[in-house]
């Protein structure tokens, strides 16, 4: 890694597009349970640039049709100290069929605190999608959390998302997505992660998903300004609309 600074956003810069986004929610509202999902992090490093293969699959028991496997490719920058931005394209396979081009994204990550500064890191994500099948687009916002207690660091992240346009459905869903690995040796960390909705802001606990299991994490120095990185993870469906178990994992090349 190169002598690049990590810092913080005055949270109060952001106030005026972060109601407006708010406002937003009071939309309609579309939900996705990828199985290639990753948990995001609030940090950014200013001119690194990162590689990612993300890959799931997910499956319900008994229920062959439900098969689901999923590859998504993302490239993301550090365009400044607080702000990193990724443009990814997702792919997915039915049972009997090829790989299909599912979504199209544009996230960005504002990293509101530097690491460490306060008790709790803070950031803020922003999503616009494509649904490509459907032509249909949709928008993600919410704010993430990270926790250093000692060895552990503790993410959780809250996305309102809604679909963009007449004819969708009242409300935002509300999604999360959280992880916990104990931070001893980097190129091995155990954890667990988990990803759900709560349903939606006009329906809460309503129609809800949630899976969760064990994962591991880890990180090998190729070079003085680059890395590798890997995490995966095996879930378990919690109730009926969660599929029974997910495989998924990250693949990662951040060079800076």
């Amino acid at each position: 890694m190169g002598k690049t600074e990590e810092k913080g956003i005055d949270p109060r810069g952001l106030t005026a597009p972060m109601l407006a986004f708010c406002a937003l929610l009071l939309q309609p509202a579309i939900a996705t349970a990828d199985p290639a999902a990753k948990v995001h992090l609030p940090t950014v490093v200013q001119g690194e640039t990162e590689f990612e293969l993300l890959g799931g699959y997910q499956w319900w028991r008994n229920n062959e049709d439900n098969r689901l496997r999923q590859f998504i490719g993302e490239v993301g920058y550090g365009v400044t100290s607080w702000w990193k931005t990724e443009l990814g394209a997702g792919t997915t396979r039915l049972p009997n069929e090829s790989y299909k081009l599912d979504e199209i994204e544009w996230e960005n990550i504002f990293a509101l605190t530097e690491p460490g500064q306060y008790w709790l890191d803070l950031g803020l994500f922003v999503e616009l999608a494509h649904d490509h099948p459907d032509g249909r687009n949709a928008i993600a916002i919410g704010p993430m959390f990270q926790k250093e207690i000692e060895s552990m660091q503790a993410n959780l992240n809250v996305f309102f998302e809604r679909e963009l346009g007449a004819g969708a459905d009242p409300g935002a869903a509300v999604n999360y997505e959280w992880q916990l690995k104990w931070r001893g040796d980097r190129r091995f960390e155990p954890g667990v992660q988990g990803f759900g909705t709560l349903g939606t802001t006009n329906n809460f606990g309503h129609e809800t998903a949630s899976r969760i299991g064990p994962a591991l994490f880890g990180q090998v120095s190729t070079g003085l300004r680059s890395k590798f990185k890997y995490d995966a993870a095996v879930m378990f469906g919690l109730n009926n609309n969660t599929p029974n178990t997910t495989l998924r994992f990250q693949i990662e090349y951040e060079l800076n």
